[in-house]
């Protein structure tokens, strides 16, 4: 390796540093980053915030519309899964595959209601003809539940996590970078 006349070894990265007396490089004063290399990583956080956030209102509006369902039916019915309506894969997207939507049939209030499930599985989730248990909304019998089936609320809940995950890397990034300096 070469050095200069005064006795500095020269970076093997072919950068001019400078060294003080302890002989750890001293940050290079001629190295001005700009804004945008200073300030990226504070813009990609913040894009991933903006998103989360905008997203957390209707996740968390959907997750509250759910737990506000399943407090409301209370009255229960018997019911029957009448058929599974088939949704084909998307075939431009590799990662989705077929799923079935169950329907199902019951009877409250002297009527009888056939609803179509607000989730989809794969595999079906129900076989046609099964009998289910149905809680529904005596104010309101179009609104129901499966008994024993929280798809739908772990859905929504996973969903707004993950919003509010995003929602929070501006933040944590900052506190992350404050502390670290």
């Amino acid at each position: 390796m070469a050095s200069d006349i005064h006795g500095t070894p020269e970076s093997p990265y072919g950068i001019e540093s400078s060294y003080g007396t302890d002989q750890r490089p001293i940050r290079n004063i001629g190295n001005n980053r700009g804004f945008w290399s200073r300030w990226s990583w504070a813009v990609f956080c913040g894009l991933f915030t903006i998103v989360g956030a905008a997203l957390l209102v209707p996740s968390a509006g959907a997750l509250i519309s759910e737990i506000n369902l399943l407090r409301d039916c209370t009255e229960i019915t018997d019911g029957t899964v009448t058929q599974l309506i088939f949704n084909p894969a998307d075939p431009s997207d590799d990662d989705s595959s077929d799923s079935w939507t169950p329907v199902f049939r019951y009877g409250a209030s002297g009527k009888i209601y056939e609803q179509r499930y607000s989730v989809a599985s794969s595999p079906p989730q129900y076989e046609e003809g099964e009998a289910v248990t149905i809680r529904y909304d005596p104010a309101d019998p179009n609104r129901y539940v499966v008994e024993g089936n929280y798809s739908p609320l772990i859905l929504y809940g996973v969903i707004t996590i993950m919003c509010l995950a995003f929602a929070s890397v501006l933040p944590v990034a900052i506190v992350i970078a404050v502390r670290s300096r």
